[in-house]
């Protein structure tokens, strides 16, 4: 299980529609779907109902949206923590101003 698979099935969830979910990470219609199924046959679990046409989450699939969220900020929050650790700047700064400002 790939972080990227917790973030196509979390846009999978939010925009209810496979071919946005497909849009906003730059794959395929048919991609999303075949992670779908992979997800559901890793965890053993139906994700989605598809007994009916509306998309609806299964309970194990909610229990698995709410899971990855957390994932996906946890994952957000380390990433942006690394990269504020690359940004420290140090060295020296040299200030000038006229006599009567500083005064």
């Amino acid at each position: 299980m790939h972080i990227e698979n917790l973030k196509i099935f979390s846009d999978l969830v939010e925009s209810h529609s496979f071919s946005k979910a497909a849009k906003l990470n730059s794959i395929t219609q048919s991609a999303v779907s075949q992670q779908l199924r992979a997800m559901e046959k890793h965890f053993s679990v139906l994700i989605i109902d598809r007994s009916q046409k509306q998309f609806r989450l299964t309970r194990e699939g909610q229990k698995l949206y709410d899971s990855a969220k957390e994932i996906l900020h946890r994952y957000e929050k380390l990433m942006s923590d690394l990269q504020e650790m690359k940004k420290v700047i140090s060295g020296n700064i040299h200030i000038s101003t006229i006599y009567s400002i500083g005064l």
